[in-house]
């Protein structure tokens, strides 16, 4: 009977479903996201499935940074509501995030290696391994950057909470270095754990103990497609000069300045002046005319005096 219980034991362990947990976040909305994977989202999920879900998301490029995260013996339980004390920075990018997908269970694990060579394929891209917030370097231009991350293994008892919160804080060193807030998100592990069979009613009734952070992932508010960072993405109407062409406004402007001696507006706005040069002018022609006078008279008396 004593040999009997271990005998069961791995009998179960057999049975149970090898599964891995795989969190997506993005910025930005990538509609359609959802219909990549099997409906709900706590079924057991196939790799092959939530890899095209990441190349879905992929296909635009519409990040910036690309953090691939492989937290080894990571599982569903370490990321459940009641967990957010852990995740609390991640819980403010998974708010801001417009497309969310969360699974608990997928079979097996994901290929990051084929993910990060997509990627950097497809939106030209930097890859960029890192242990540390350390290996990650400033950016200094634009390109987009993949950010394979590996972590040590999550460690049991009362460090493992320690680790989840060290992990946490990882994410926001390294999306701070970012060059603009378009991120996306991937938290999956490359190590499966045992996953019993989960009766489906106790599931809907008490979705909260399955789910990866079951109040974001499945909001109400996400059941409509909606980019929640629509304002960062409007696009500016140029500006069309509608107006006469430049070279007419500047001949126009010039003819506008040019000073006309008959305009009457010209005259009646410079009267003093008008009046002073209209003075001096008949002064000069007054003495003008009396110096004419006094040489023509001096010219006569010659001449008288040269007859006499």
């Amino acid at each position: 009977m004593l040999l009997l219980i271990p005998v069961l034991a791995l009998i179960s362990m057999t049975c149970a479903l090898q599964a891995s947990p795989f969190l997506f976040a993005s910025h930005k909305l990538i509609p359609g996201l959802k219909n990549e994977i099997l409906q709900p989202n706590t079924r057991t999920q196939d790799p092959g499935q939530v890899t095209n879900l990441v190349k879905k998301a992929v296909t635009a490029c519409s990040s910036d940074i690309y953090v691939l995260l492989n937290v080894p013996g990571l599982t569903n339980l370490d990321m459940l509501a009641k967990k957010k004390g852990e995740w609390r920075h991640l819980q403010n990018y998974l708010h801001m995030a417009s497309s969310v997908v969360g699974l608990p269970w997928m079979e097996g694990t994901l290929d990051l290696s084929f993910l990060e060579e997509y990627i950097v394929r497809t939106c030209k891209a930097e890859s960029v391994r890192a242990f540390g917030e350390e290996d990650v370097a400033q950016y200094i231009d634009t390109r987009k950057r993949v950010i394979r991350v590996e972590t040590n293994a999550l460690p049991d008892g009362p460090e493992r909470d320690l680790a989840l919160a060290d992990v946490d804080d990882l994410i926001r060193k390294i999306l701070r270095k970012a060059p603009s807030p378009h991120y996306t998100i991937i938290i999956t592990s490359d190590e499966v754990s045992p996953v019993h069979p989960v009766p489906e009613m106790a599931i809907t009734d008490m979705p909260q103990l399955f789910e990866l952070f079951h109040d974001v992932v499945n909001d109400p508010r996400r059941e409509q497609e909606l980019e929640r960072n629509a304002y960062m993405y409007q696009e500016v109407e140029p500006y069309w000069n509608d107006g006469a062409d430049p070279t007419q406004l500047y001949l126009q402007k010039k003819k506008h300045d040019e000073v006309h001696l008959f305009d009457s507006v010209h005259w009646h706005k410079n009267e003093k002046l008008v009046a002073t040069v209209a003075m001096m002018v008949a002064s000069l022609i007054l003495i003008q005319t009396l110096n004419f006078g006094r040489w023509l008279k001096d010219k006569i008396l010659q001449s008288k005096q040269k007859l006499a």
